[in-house]
């Protein structure tokens, strides 16, 4: 008799990386509760060498799934090629806040083991929302993601704006998770099934959705545009990001919004077949819209860098959203090619605002950063390319990423939204050049922050610099990784 019908052979070896990151987590703050003096600086250190591990397991993990992607758990949970991309991104973005962390952590004495735990089971969520194959199984790794989330983000308790911050994220949070359950109810209602490969078959064999199915993609649309920071569900971000610890707003903004474009991806693959009938597709066009011009035009009017760096981000989302829209292969690679440039340079920017040694309950704003150029080059050269890059200045990152999304725009026949990307996009150059311009062309007085950086703060933005002009430069050796991830996503097997 089997007494486990859904335990695949493997399937130890399919959830190792997931188990290394639990584990770790536990182990930190089992060490700092037992050997709180001796080993509390040895913390972030620790955490680094957790995520080193994992990357290392997850590209062992290759030659396992490099032919055709493997599946565990009753078909509910897949480990191919594309999970392997976007974990190894996961994993970046978490390896370079945890080094931008540790010094501001310690010079706002709040270091301690919990913080890199959250970030470590934070990531155990991420991966369990890209391999999930089975609607509930991304839920419980979009909470697992969120409960992290609340704790990160007023992980200052002795600051206002912060506690401020986690209950706003909380709330709104609660709501979108709200949206998405009832969405996936009424999915379930109309088709039989929550898996989403059997979501495919649904829609391949009945072309046209009724009223139920309809209000059901709009709502998981809604709870996940929540996540996404997506026009018109985007309120938070700004406030959240403000008060949040800058490397917690730096992961926000980065990692969550990579995990949820992966659920996007094999859910509008398994509705494919009905997107021309029921116009969902021309619902995320409006939503991509929406979020490039809000974002863009509204970045214009801030002085605070982390809000103006949170409306940035809409932005970037809507880009990306053009993409993930038109359901092509390439569409996969153009996006995680994104996912990992945004990684690079959001984080790199958010880092650098990091170190302002100043009180973290008055904003950081274009005023501090002014005439930092000069005074401290390394800094000052960070966050210029950062700046550059996320405007899509050739030669960067950004100038790549942008290039492969709306391409994929064009080749799908989307001619209009692809121009209205690219005019967005040139709208967002002033706001990211007049950074530069406070950096170089104006003086700072007595008053403004100096910046204070440590050695992990600074192989962190060194890291992000190298990545950022290798993307940059040499897109193609990184470009043709990702097609190999497609078939996973759109067969959903």
């Amino acid at each position: 008799m089997n007494l486990n019908p859904l335990l695949e052979p493997d399937w130890l070896k399919a959830i190792r990386p997931e188990t290394i990151l639990v584990v770790g987590g536990l182990l930190l703050i089992l060490l700092e509760a037992f050997f709180r003096d001796t080993l509390r600086r040895l913390l972030a250190p620790l955490a680094a060498v957790i995520l080193a591990a994992t990357a290392w397991v997850v590209v062992g993990m290759y030659p396992w799934v490099s032919d055709a992607p493997r599946v565990f758990f009753g078909g509910t949970y897949q480990i191919s090629v594309a999970t392997i991309v976007f974990d190894l991104t996961f994993i970046l973005a978490t390896l370079l806040v945890i080094m931008l962390s540790r010094d501001y952590l310690q010079r706002e004495n709040i270091d301690c083991g919990e913080y890199y735990a959250l970030l470590l089971w934070g990531t155990f969520g991420m991966m369990m929302m890209a391999k999930g194959l089975e609607l509930l199984v991304v839920v419980l790794g979009l909470e697992t993601l969120s409960v992290c989330i609340f704790v990160l983000v007023g992980f200052h308790r002795r600051i206002p704006i912060s506690n401020e911050a986690s209950l706003k994220y909380f709330l709104m949070g609660a709501f979108a998770t709200g949206f998405v359950l009832y969405g996936i109810a009424l999915f379930y209602g109309a088709t039989g099934s929550t898996s989403i490969p059997q979501l495919l078959v649904y829609f391949s064999q009945n072309q046209s959705a009724g009223p139920l199915l309809t209000i059901a993609f709009i709502l998981i649309m809604a709870g996940l545009g929540f996540k996404l920071a997506l026009a018109p569900f985007h309120g938070w971000a700004p406030d959240v990001y403000q008060g949040a610890p800058t490397p917690v707003a730096a992961w926000l903004s980065t990692a969550p919004k990579a995990a949820t474009l992966v659920v996007l991806l094999r859910l509008f693959a398994a509705t494919s077949p009905v997107a021309e009938q029921t116009k969902w597709m021309s619902i995320a066009a409006i939503l991509a819209v929406l979020s490039m011009i809000l974002g863009n035009f509204v970045a214009i009017a801030q002085r605070d860098l982390k809000r103006m760096l949170a409306y940035s981000g809409i932005a970037h989302v809507g880009y990306m959203m053009l993409a993930v829209r038109t359901v092509r292969e390439d569409a996969v690679a153009a996006i995680a090619l994104y996912a990992v440039t945004y990684v690079l340079m959001n984080i790199g920017a958010f880092g650098v605002i990091s170190l302002l040694q100043k009180n973290q309950n008055d904003p950081q704003t274009l005023d501090d950063v002014a005439g930092m150029g000069f005074k401290y080059p390394f800094a000052g050269i960070a966050l210029t390319v950062f700046m550059l890059s996320l405007a899509g200045i050739p030669g960067t990152a950004g100038f790549m990423s942008k290039f492969f999304v709306f391409k994929v725009v064009i080749d799908a026949g989307d001619i209009g939204l692809a121009l209205i990307g690219i005019f967005t996009s040139i709208v967002s150059v002033y706001y990211y050049l007049r950074v530069v311009y406070f950096l170089y062309m104006k003086e700072g007085d007595e008053l403004t922050p100096v910046p204070v950086r440590g050695a992990f703060a600074t192989g962190a933005l060194a890291l992000a610099i190298v990545g950022v002009f290798v993307v940059g430069l040499w897109p193609m050796p990184v470009f043709d990784l990702f097609p190999l991830a497609a078939n996973a996503i759109f067969l959903g097997h």
